[in-house]
């Protein structure tokens, strides 16, 4: 074998061991570019559920503060039925039994409320129309009746102890024959009583008498 041919074999070897280097080079790069997008969806992934987390319990939060309103919306509505309920029955309560009798619906009761108050209202008037003429015929009257009144009430007598007898007090009619003075005393008289003084005093159509007494002694016979 000739040197030439010797060289041509040498060089072919060297090709043909170079080529899995120049396969392998010309792949590195398609797998790192692989690599690296593999690597950015990754992180987009990432951001993408880095988003999506905040949103979700955003979305979570306002849920539940909607679910509390309508808790409490609830709640109040029912609060408020009760209460309605209770004013109702209060109010069935205070009206007649002749107003509520067969309604049993509150438009019915309500409607019977309105008569019964407008009623009420008619009854005070007149009432108070009536007031108004009898403080008219009792001022008219006052002054002719006053008089007569006075004389109708009863004679008082107040009898009192005194140191050495005692003091009678009598209230009376101004009616000449109404009480008889000379009576009472021709009575104290025969009871032993010596007659000290008597006063008479008028005021508002009455007398009263003042009758001051002791009592009488009498000396032992020898």
């Amino acid at each position: 074998m000739s040197s030439f041919q010797q060289i041509d074999d040498l060089v072919f070897d060297e090709i043909n061991q170079q080529d899995p280097l120049v396969d392998l080079h010309d792949h590195v790069p398609m797998d790192g570019n692989i690599t690296h997008q593999a690597n950015k969806q990754a992180r987009r992934k990432h951001q993408d559920g880095s988003l999506t987390n905040p949103s979700s319990s955003t979305v979570s939060g306002v849920g539940d503060d909607q679910t509390n309103k309508k808790l409490n919306h609830r709640e109040i509505e029912k609060q408020r039925r009760k209460q309605m309920a209770n004013l109702y029955a209060s109010l069935r309560s205070l009206l007649p039994l002749e107003y509520i009798k067969g309604k049993r619906s509150i438009p019915d009761q309500i409607d019977q409320t309105v008569n019964y108050i407008n009623h009420m209202q008619e009854n005070i008037k007149g009432l108070g129309v009536k007031r108004d003429q009898l403080m008219d015929f009792m001022g008219t009257m006052s002054m002719n009746t006053n008089e007569n009144l006075n004389n109708l009430l009863p004679n008082t007598v107040f009898v009192n102890i005194c140191n050495e007898g005692i003091e009678i007090l009598i209230n009376s009619c101004s009616i000449q024959d109404g009480f008889l003075l000379s009576r009472v005393l021709k009575t104290l008289v025969g009871e032993g009583l010596n007659i000290i003084s008597c006063t008479s005093t008028r005021a508002n159509n009455r007398i009263l008498h003042t009758i001051q007494t002791e009592v009488r002694l009498y000396s032992a016979k020898s």
